[in-house]
């Protein structure tokens, strides 16, 4: 268990962490919420999508609460942005530190609920019109589709270094129809994370979302896949030895909430999912140091999916 920091003198730094790609800072206030930091690395290949104050209030209007809800960030210099958030850490780290959904605030039964509540939110985003400033393609798309496609590296590996052959065809595919314009596409968040998915420390706080900072137009399974991967990525790492239940049930409460119950959308979910740890094995390698041998593993386990949404 995390030690509760000493606020009494003032704000204190309680995790700092950074990538090539993106950093973080939080910091715990005096009042106990916390002060979430992120901006985009030094060797970011774009900032984050802009943010105009009338996508700011249709993603509000989409999340009104209570339970859990999308968090519009704050701008900040050198194109950060701030969110003031119920704990200082995300459901990702809570998963990495304890070891599975255990170890989240409230347990398992608080995780699915709020996974539950983000795929309620994912619908409901996905339900707006897209306005003008939002059509854009999603940031990962457009990384991943110019590594599959041989335009760029990752920290010097092209696509075939880390995937298997047969897969990197099919992801190319998928991330081409992400990555372009399409009249089927939805408003979406663009990058969900359970990186971004910040629990109340006690697990007696709402969670919220982390927004802002992708929203762009693309296939409604990208958004779902994204969490989709995360899941099955940590139940690679971390839950062998574990119940498959403990993992299953968190990826069945985010499809429940989202009303993805058709075979069809369970199909573009598992392909957003290979989406999802391919970019992880990009980035890994290109923005993590020393990340080629992980790289490799993610590219398995990228490969892996691609053979199921590829079946």
């Amino acid at each position: 268990m995390t030690a509760a920091p000493d606020t009494a003198q003032g704000p204190v730094v309680v995790d700092a962490y950074a990538t090539g790609l993106l950093a973080t800072t939080v910091t715990a206030l005096p009042d106990g919420g916390h002060h979430w930091l992120r901006r985009p690395g030094a060797r970011a290949p774009e900032p984050f999508a802009p943010l105009t104050p009338r996508l700011r209030a249709l993603v509000e209007r989409t999340s009104p609460g209570p339970g859990t809800r999308l968090l519009v960030g704050a701008p900040a210099p050198d194109g950060a942005r701030t969110y003031a958030a119920p704990g200082p850490y995300s459901v990702a780290h809570w998963l990495i530190a304890g070891g599975g959904p255990h170890a989240v605030p409230g347990g398992p039964r608080a995780l699915h609920d709020a996974l539950r509540e983000v795929g309620a939110l994912l619908a409901a985003l996905h339900a707006r019109p897209v306005p003008a400033e939002a059509r854009r393609p999603a940031r990962a798309a457009v990384r991943l589709h110019a590594w599959l496609s041989g335009r760029t590296t990752a920290g010097g590996a092209v696509a075939a270094d880390l995937l298997d052959g047969a897969a990197v065809g099919p992801l190319r595919a998928w991330a081409a129809e992400a990555a372009r314009p399409a009249t089927g596409h939805v408003l979406s968040h663009g990058a969900p994370s359970l990186g971004s998915l910040v629990p109340g420390a006690a697990g007696d706080a709402a969670a919220v979302l982390l927004t802002g900072e992708d929203l762009c137009a693309a296939p409604a399974h990208v958004d779902l896949g994204w969490i989709a991967g995360e899941l099955a990525e940590f139940r690679w790492l971390l839950g062998a030895a574990g119940d498959p239940r403990d993992w299953q049930q968190p990826l069945d409460a985010l499809l429940d909430g989202y009303g993805a119950d058709s075979a069809p959308a369970r199909d573009g979910c598992l392909r957003g999912a290979a989406l999802r740890i391919a970019l992880h094995a990009h980035d890994t390698a290109a923005y993590v140091p020393d990340g080629a041998d992980t790289a490799r593993l993610y590219g398995v386990l990228a490969t892996t999916l691609t053979e199921g949404a590829s079946a």
